[in-house]
């Protein structure tokens, strides 16, 4: 799903002030530089192997519960409230979360939280083998693991820039997104059918082991074991300290810290914009996310033996957009990618609603994938470069509380609108998608020439180091 660029109340003003970002950690490019020197470092590509490994977990936690959920039951709101519980720790915890990854080393917190994940899957499974499963403990042992992901996701979104110089950003953000992509929708779905056909446990324990694996290759991080100092906030106080001197974990600064994260969202016109265009894409594209099955099979008629295919249409289209998104960038800027991306989207999800045939359908769906990464990519670097590191973590568990708090919201809409033809969310969403990128142009566009001025001033004071 989409997710909007985020800032804070000093960028909008005219000559925003620098941000607190970390120095880059790769030398940057000069006459003469070797291709070789342009490329993301080994570092980067153990953090990304350990982004594939936790995606693939997600991918194959959102299909295994289900799946052994019928095991234990055939009514479909008990199962289906396993879906709902999977959106509960995104609208309950982001903030909590937020305020904790701007507290700690941020890749020490993907590796605890990914290997609490994995230990929570094991307890399943153990549960499992000796016959004491219940759908109270699949709802208990979703929300935990999707708990782990508010902070893991989130996390690993900020930590990338510690390890990738600000002109390898969008790069290093294309990678991260294509192998998501394929690792959470192309092979975690996919595979946890698999393994649940050879028997109900073992998705469990593949799920475990990815997110173990995920553990293991963020420790051979060195940032993982580096001391955490905590970054100055945006008044130049120490982010980790209360407002008497104290370590900033009494109540009062606690509660004070918590809400920074929404003050700073709602205050600042840069930030509000994006989180009302976050908003609006999150509520068209959710009306069309549960109904893909029914539309695919009862509209379109595709063919059984297609159907694994079709749904992994939007992710098809999702990779190719990863790989040609630094490229798309460089050729037509930031701000073109953004709204046309996000109005592209708008217009393949009504596209797909007009469909007569499923192959036109499937082309339309890859359109949104496509549309949805290159923007998202985009997107991204504003967040990254822009924000305070101080405060990132409490503005994205902000944004992330108001963008998948509507997600359900989004998805309840376009069950009722398929009540009455199936085709009518893909048609409604696609036009709220287009409408809240009209009302955002100007947003979008201020964003992006943020996002490029602030990578362009890092890019050149790396040059003079």
């Amino acid at each position: 799903m989409p997710k909007a660029p985020a800032g804070t109340a000093d960028t909008a003003s005219p000559n925003p002030p620098p941000p607190d970002t970390p120095p880059p950690t790769t030398p940057p490019p000069t006459a003469g530089t070797a291709p070789r020197d342009r490329r993301l470092s080994g570092t980067f590509h153990r953090f990304w192997g350990a982004g594939v490994f936790t995606n693939l977990g997600d991918g194959m936690i959102l299909v295994a519960l289900p799946l052994i959920a019928t095991t234990l039951t055939q009514d479909p709101l008990p199962v289906s409230a396993l879906t709902a519980t999977r959106f509960l720790p995104w609208l309950l915890l982001s903030p909590l979360s937020g305020l904790l990854i701007d507290r700690v080393n941020r890749m020490r917190a993907m590796a605890v939280a990914n290997t609490a994940a994995a230990l929570t899957m094991l307890a399943l499974a153990g549960a499992m083998l000796t016959g004491h499963l219940s759908i109270w403990l699949l709802y208990a042992a979703m929300f935990v693991v999707i708990a782990c992901e508010t902070v893991s996701d989130p996390a690993s979104r900020i930590a990338v820039v510690e390890l990738v110089p600000a002109r390898l950003l969008d790069r290093a953000n294309s990678r991260l997104e294509g192998g998501r992509l394929v690792a959470q929708d192309c092979l975690g779905r996919p595979v946890a059918g698999f393994l649940f056909a050879a028997g109900a446990v073992a998705p469990l324990l593949g799920i475990a082991g990815a997110y173990a694996l995920c553990a293991v290759l963020l420790c051979a991080i060195p940032l993982v074991w580096r001391r955490h100092t905590p970054p100055p906030g945006p008044d130049g106080a120490d982010a980790g300290a209360g407002a008497d001197g104290s370590d900033g974990q009494d109540r009062q600064g606690f509660l004070r810290s918590l809400g920074e994260g929404f003050r700073m969202v709602f205050t600042d016109r840069i930030l509000r914009g994006n989180m009302l265009c976050n908003a609006g894409l999150m509520i068209g594209m959710n009306m069309t996310a549960s109904l893909l099955g029914l539309y695919a099979q009862n509209a379109l008629g595709v063919p059984i033996t297609l159907f694994g295919l079709f749904l992994l249409s939007s992710a098809i289209g999702g990779v190719l957009g990863s790989l040609v998104a630094a490229r798309l960038l460089r050729r037509v800027g930031r701000r073109a990618v953004v709204t046309r991306g996000y109005a592209g989207a708008g217009l393949f999800l009504v596209a797909a609603g007009l469909a007569t045939e499923p192959r036109l359908a499937f082309l339309a769906l890859a359109g949104v994938g496509f549309c949805v990464v290159v923007s998202n990519v985009a997107a991204g670097l504003y967040f990254q470069t822009v924000v305070p590191n101080a405060v990132r973590g409490r503005i994205a568990g902000a944004s992330k509380t108001i963008g998948w708090g509507l997600a359900p919201v989004g998805a309840l809409l376009g069950g009722l609108l398929g009540r009455v033809d199936l085709a009518l969310p893909y048609l409604v969403g696609g036009a709220v998608v287009l409408l809240a990128t009209f009302l955002a142009r100007r947003i979008i566009a201020e964003t992006a020439r943020l996002a490029d001025e602030a990578a362009a001033r890092l890019t050149t004071e790396a040059a003079g180091r």
